[in-house]
């Protein structure tokens, strides 16, 4: 059976949505899904979707499954365990591209916004700027992820080379510690974790990823195997929907989004009160994914041109 198309999961969700609902008389396939995701604000969309029954509504039921990346939850999916994950969309492009799985991204997850994403450094003499960060370690939470694409292009404004820093692969939860230990020069973190770190240890902000050429750029999004889709059509169009549903109240209702975080991500009001949020769209666009492949290919983790059209639209 041919893999469905986006377009086709979205017209299933329309038709499905006139008849009274997908969870009406054609169902999803597959009511009871696993999605693995790494913890973090990127996952918003989905934590309101669970919270507000958005799933129930479509006839889901979702466990939530933390892992560290979406690139090692992939051999789960393979094998079964796991339906649908939420995590870079390198991880998805790179399986594609060394031809090790066919995948689908369902729906878009999450894009920078003012001050999302940022590197950070202890408020030290020694660094002020990224100009100091030459020689020195950098933790990000993936290494053949985009944070060290991002980290990567903001460092070049300053004329250092990829070659000239040392990568350290770290959890962003874990990363205000090691600043503070000095394990580490500077981070590329994610919110809440900045505001966390900035409350806890005083740190500061050196470059705002949503700046110049990566303004907007799209992060994240929920990836599932080709084969999936084409087994379970309206499983996928009900999860799309969903998800797009919730992305929608998170992109609009600041105090839903507040309090979802706050519940999953156990957060006091004193940090979600305060965290930069960053962008939630409503559907998965290839000309924006598209900018995720052509860096990729800038830094050597793609070898040649690769067109995310297949990926996103079937």
């Amino acid at each position: 059976m041919a893999a469905i198309t986006v377009a086709g999961i979205a017209a299933a969700a329309a038709a499905c949505a006139g008849h009274g609902g997908l969870a009406g008389r054609a169902g999803p396939e597959k009511p009871h899904l696993v999605v693995a995701v790494v913890p973090s604000e990127a996952q918003a969309g989905l934590y309101i979707a669970q919270a507000n029954g958005l799933f129930a509504r479509v006839g889901l039921h979702v466990t939530i499954k933390t892992v560290l990346s979406a690139q090692t939850v992939i051999p789960a999916m393979v094998h079964g365990s796991v339906d649908v994950t939420g995590g870079q969309y390198v991880s998805y492009i790179a399986e594609q591209a060394k031809g090790l799985a066919k995948m689908r991204i369902l729906a878009a997850g999450f894009a920078l916004g003012p001050h999302s994403n940022e590197i950070i450094a202890p408020a030290s003499a020694h660094i002020r700027t990224l100009a100091d960060l030459k020689s020195k370690t950098i933790a990000v939470n993936q290494r053949s992820g985009i944070s060290s694409d991002l980290v990567y292009t903001a460092l070049a404004s300053y004329g250092i080379r990829p070659a000239q820093v040392h990568l350290l692969e770290m959890p962003f939860p874990a990363m205000p510690a090691a600043l503070a230990a000095g394990k580490i020069s500077a981070a590329y973190e994610t919110e809440p974790y900045v505001t966390e770190a900035v409350k806890r240890y005083g740190v500061q902000a050196l470059a705002d990823m949503d700046s110049g050429a990566t303004a907007g750029f799209p992060l994240t999004g929920y990836g599932v195997l080709a084969s999936w889709t084409a087994k379970y059509p309206r499983t996928a169009a009900a999860f799309t929907k969903a998800v797009a549903q919730g992305n929608a109240i998170a992109s609009t209702n600041l105090a839903a989004l507040q309090r979802v975080l706050a519940g999953a991500l156990h957060l006091s009001p004193s940090i979600t009160g305060v965290m930069a949020t960053g962008t939630f769209p409503t559907s998965a666009n290839p000309v924006q994914i598209q900018r995720v492949a052509d860096l990729m290919r800038q830094y050597g983790q793609l070898k040649q041109p690769f067109n995310v059209k297949p990926l996103v639209g079937g």
